[in-house]
């Protein structure tokens, strides 16, 4: 019996025959996804790459990254897909989720259309970083939280920076988005969403930027952003907010402390009214404050020209009235915008010491005296 297996062994090698080949490391398995992925956008000019016949190593195709996978060193996968602006059409293909390592996921400047694909991305458990901006999504983000099929449709809980700037998501604006607790920016900007800013965003701990510019929110400022422990930058231009900065009763000196980190404020082109409350004097990382186009009154503080770390002030087109301090000691101001209120007084000598002012806009006022 052993001689007949060495005769069949012989046999076989004289016949040319070899081990079956095998299958490169990261397999084909991520492979075949992306080639899934380029078939359901009916293989687009740009991802003209994605072909094994011009490469066998799918992590060299254009836009891919790979890296060794976290449970199997000897293995690359696919964790990476960096597609902006190649006028991909469509939505996000169900096989992206497929990529199971999958932690960043650029699809921005394209034409990308239909309801916002939440069904198709919530399988990808490792997602991090999202950017869908710049497309044409539509309808809500995502669903109420007592929705019965949410389980199916959220994002990632890892998910820590959303981009969906520029498209034309409406409805209120998504309450549910408070179910991402590992968020840290958020870009919900140039939309058509509507209603208040929800307080359950609050529980964001860790949420350093939020942008919901250029949308159609009403209600109040959010209060709970003042108090924000990691809040850095806060952009709400260009919608219809309206009350006071801080709500009617003021929430205290004490209590905008808490959000110390807070340096870039932009409230410009609302219906805020009311004046800026004392209480944002606490704000003492603040670089950048853009109040203009709204509705405010009173005297213009003085604290707001002693500023130490201040960069950037536009409070034109007010109601603003009054003089203006002698001493304006915010050496870091680069912008200064007064313009298109009702200020009057002779105008400070102190703005010639500000050595790193380039840009001052003081027209359409009643001022007297010369700048300089």
């Amino acid at each position: 019996m052993p001689s007949l297996l060495i005769v069949l062994l012989v046999f076989l090698l004289l016949a040319g025959v070899s081990p079956s080949p095998q299958p490169a490391t990261g397999g084909g398995g991520d492979r075949d996804t992306l080639l899934a992925i380029t078939n359901a956008w009916g293989r687009p000019p740009g991802l003209s790459s994605w072909d094994p016949a011009s490469s066998t190593d799918h992590c060299t195709w254009k836009g891919v990254t790979c890296a060794s996978a976290a449970d199997d060193a000897s293995t690359r996968a696919v964790t990476e897909l960096s597609l902006p602006a190649l006028d991909l059409r469509g939505t996000v293909p169900t096989p992206v989720c497929s990529l199971k390592h999958l932690a960043r996921l650029d699809l921005s400047h394209n034409r990308l259309a239909g309801s916002f694909p939440g069904a198709a991305l919530s399988a990808c458990a490792r997602l991090r970083f999202l950017d869908l901006s710049h497309n044409l999504f539509s309808a809500p983000l995502l669903p109420p939280a007592d929705d019965d099929v949410q389980g199916s449709r959220s994002l990632s809980p890892a998910l820590a920076h959303l981009n969906l700037s520029a498209n034309r998501l409406d409805g209120e604006f998504p309450a549910a988005v408070a179910r991402l607790t590992a968020l840290q920016s958020l870009h919900l900007d140039a939309n058509r969403l509507a209603g208040a800013i929800p307080d359950a965003l609050s529980g964001l701990a860790s949420l350093t930027l939020l942008n919901a510019s250029s949308n159609r929110l009403t209600g109040a400022v959010p209060a709970w952003a003042f108090r924000h422990a990691r809040l850095r930058r806060l952009y709400l231009s260009d919608n219809d907010l309206s009350g006071e900065l801080l709500p009617p009763r003021g929430v205290g000196v004490a209590s905008v402390t808490a959000a110390s980190s807070l340096a870039e404020l932009d409230l410009s082109m609302n219906r805020l009214t009311g004046e800026i409350p004392d209480g944002l004097r606490a704000l003492r990382n603040l670089t950048l404050l853009f109040l203009y186009k709204n509705r405010l009154t009173g005297t213009i503080p003085a604290w707001v020209f002693r500023h130490r770390k201040l960069q950037q002030l536009c409070l034109d087109e007010n109601g603003f009235s009054g003089d203006l301090p002698r001493d304006i000691t915010a050496h870091n101001l680069v912008l200064l915008n007064l313009s298109g209120n009702r200020l009057s007084g002779e105008i400070p000598r102190g703005f010639g010491h500000l050595k790193n002012l380039k840009r001052l806009f003081l027209q359409n006022n009643r001022f007297t005296g010369r700048l300089c």
